[in-house]
């Protein structure tokens, strides 16, 4: 099974920023639209992990 290299990097840098977001999606002064910037972000780079491979290596 071929494993990414680049999903690895983004769950790697996504769990050491984790304590870091978490503080900045939960402030009193957040606003409103930073969990969907966070979730768009997270589709974007799944898209773009994804962009190459043809359907039928799934």
């Amino acid at each position: 099974m071929y494993i990414n290299r680049t999903l690895v990097l983004g769950i790697i840098l996504a769990l050491i920023a984790f304590p870091v977001l978490t503080d900045w999606l939960t402030s009193d002064f957040s606003a409103w639209y930073r969990p969907y910037a966070i979730w768009c972000l997270v589709i974007l780079f799944t898209w773009w992990g994804h962009r190459s491979r043809h359907p039928d290596e799934l």
